[in-house]
């Protein structure tokens, strides 16, 4: 299954509105420290998709990738939310307005995973007492901070599993591609 342009549209439909509340615009942690400790490609955003035109790759995840987001609480909350192996599919490196993206799908299970991870973890009662900590080889390469409105579009009908992750640089986006990407 691929990343459809319809798809994604889509699913950017409902998880823009994750990315723009939460995902994307959010605080960067350290990526211009997480750049020295990561691996992975350093080619341009874009790539060639398997369309054959010039948009960003799509590939399946491998479900052992060493990347996985956890939530974090003021009360002490350390619970995961996913990780490479709640993920199905993988498209990147987008650029956009200064940040670079990477595109994820959760099939319907890791959707199932990650709204019940979310509400066991207490995020859907109080959002802004949690923090998502994204880390790639353990180390944390992006922080959300929750809020109301981005938690009720994770967990409303409407969305369809796709997360788009920013990233401040192109490397940290490019290598989280990489090591998502099943090859």
């Amino acid at each position: 299954m691929d990343i459809s342009r319809r798809g994604v549209l889509g699913g950017l439909g409902a998880a823009c509105a994750v990315g723009a509340v939460g995902f994307a615009g959010a605080a960067t942690v350290t990526d211009g420290e997480a750049v020295g400790g990561l691996g992975g490609g350093s080619g341009p955003a874009g790539g060639s998709s398997e369309e054959g035109d010039d948009g960003p790759e799509s590939a399946a995840v491998d479900p052992d990738a060493p990347f996985e987001a956890r939530l974090t609480g003021d009360d002490g909350t350390d619970a995961l939310l996913f990780d490479a192996s709640d993920l199905d599919r993988v498209k990147g490196v987008f650029a956009e307005e200064g940040e670079y993206l990477v595109q994820v799908v959760l099939p319907d299970a890791g959707v199932e995973a990650f709204r019940t991870r979310l509400d066991e973890a207490g995020a859907t009662d109080d959002p802004a007492a949690f923090v998502v900590s994204m880390t790639l080889d353990g180390t944390e390469v992006r922080r959300v901070e929750l809020d109301g409105e981005t938690v009720d579009a994770l967990t409303g009908s409407d969305w369809e599993g796709v997360l788009t992750l920013p990233f401040g640089e192109e490397r940290v986006a490019r290598s989280v591609y990489d090591r998502l990407a099943d090859s």
